[in-house]
């Protein structure tokens, strides 16, 4: 038998870490909260230590800030941090539509094709919006998927935690246009139109990123350069599993 490694369990701090991001990708710990880490540890059934440890890897990851003497706080992004995460969202959402019309398949089709039909009845049915939110991650995953190349969908997966931050307040507003635009996108790559499948999606996030600007509160860029980490949830984490789902 060749050599394995043995699997090895996740510290607790990983699990307290993909928690308390899941719980901000949701909004449930809102920009400009206070954690408290006490009343965190409490709510998870943890010791403070972990808890800790987790506020200080959200802090470099970008999630919070950590302010002396005052504690833990949920950051709320930067106008420089939605400009530089919608021009990477774009880049790598385009070229995939662009490369997915090049290379769908008629089951490709019928499976981005047969997304927009379950939305579109969902959307009649007035379904909760973490309904709809979960038919947009598949759409856009199934694009990147359809566009068959490995990096371009690691790049998707890397912007998929912040869309869904991003988008949570937004998901039940913006629906009906974004789902109107989905089908486009869909159809276009079905047809195989490559460029106006990449023109198409170039425009849905430009309406994204304009929606979110004119709804949603922006905070002070702070000094010198910003830039979000690359971060991924703990395998097997309830974080893991949700990181997948939505962009609008």
């Amino acid at each position: 038998m060749s050599e394995t490694q043995p699997i090895r369990a996740l510290p607790l701090r990983d699990h307290v870490y993909g928690r308390l991001q899941e719980l901000l990708i949701a909004r449930t710990l809102a920009p400009g909260d206070h954690l408290v880490e006490e009343r965190l540890a409490a709510d998870l059934g943890v010791s403070r230590g972990p808890v800790r440890e987790a506020l200080q890897r959200l802090h470099r990851d970008g999630w919070i800030t950590l302010r002396p003497r005052h504690g833990a706080f949920v950051n709320q992004p930067t106008r420089q941090q939605v400009d530089e995460f919608f021009e990477a969202r774009e880049l790598v959402e385009r070229s995939a539509a662009e490369l997915a019309a090049q290379r769908c398949t008629p089951e490709d089709a019928a499976t981005l094709l047969g997304i927009c039909d379950e939305a579109d009845a969902d959307l009649r049915r007035g379904v909760p919006s973490q309904q709809m939110a979960g038919h947009t991650a598949r759409f856009h995953r199934t694009v990147l998927l359809t566009a068959r190349n490995h990096i371009l969908l690691e790049f998707g997966e890397q912007l998929s935690q912040r869309s869904r931050w991003f988008f949570a307040p937004l998901v039940s507003s913006i629906a009906p246009r974004a789902w109107a635009e989905h089908r486009e996108v869909a159809e276009l790559i079905a047809a195989g139109r490559a460029e106006e499948a990449a023109a198409a999606m170039h425009v849905h996030v430009e309406k994204s990123r304009d929606s979110y600007l004119d709804t949603q509160l922006v905070g002070d860029a702070p000094p010198g350069p910003v830039a979000f980490r690359r971060t991924r949830a703990p395998s097997g984490s309830r974080a893991g599993a949700a990181a997948r789902a939505p962009h609008a």
